[in-house]
């Protein structure tokens, strides 16, 4: 199998996290107006400097989920990151959900979206052919 076929699914998947995590999470939490949050139940902190810099992070990941997608294989470790960063959020939201703190649906549906992107980061992630192997 060609290095582009393989390359295929992880690819779809990044490109996929990147629209997520720029346009879902990143940029309405950084530049965002409270009204929008407010629609999407998302608690907004007296002082949302917190909230805007969760935003800018992020953001931030996801640009990097940018160059991850353009080569995967070369910027493997931004998926290892992103197992790091999809696996814990993913554990804060359902701990939060589960002990009752947490009722927004959006974030809910963050948390079973981010869990996806870890799971699929472990199974698609690139891998760099050995010289001589097939």
């Amino acid at each position: 199998m060609s290095t582009d076929l393989k390359l295929l699914w992880p690819r779809r998947v990044l490109f996929a996290k990147v629209l997520l995590t720029l346009f879902a999470w990143g940029l309405p939490a950084l530049l965002g107006p409270s009204s929008l949050l407010a629609i999407l139940r998302v608690p907004i902190p007296e002082d949302p400097i917190y909230l805007r810099l969760f935003g800018g992070a992020c953001t931030a990941f996801g640009v990097a989920y940018w160059f991850a997608y353009r080569d995967p294989v070369r910027n493997v470790a931004i998926v290892k990151a992103g197992l790091v960063d999809n696996g814990l959020i993913t554990l804060v939201i359902f701990f939060l959900g589960l002990t009752g703190r947490m009722s927004s649906v959006f974030i809910w549906l963050s948390g079973l979206l981010t869990g996806l992107f870890f799971l699929l980061f472990l199974i698609l992630m690139p891998r760099q052919e050995q010289p001589g192997a097939r």
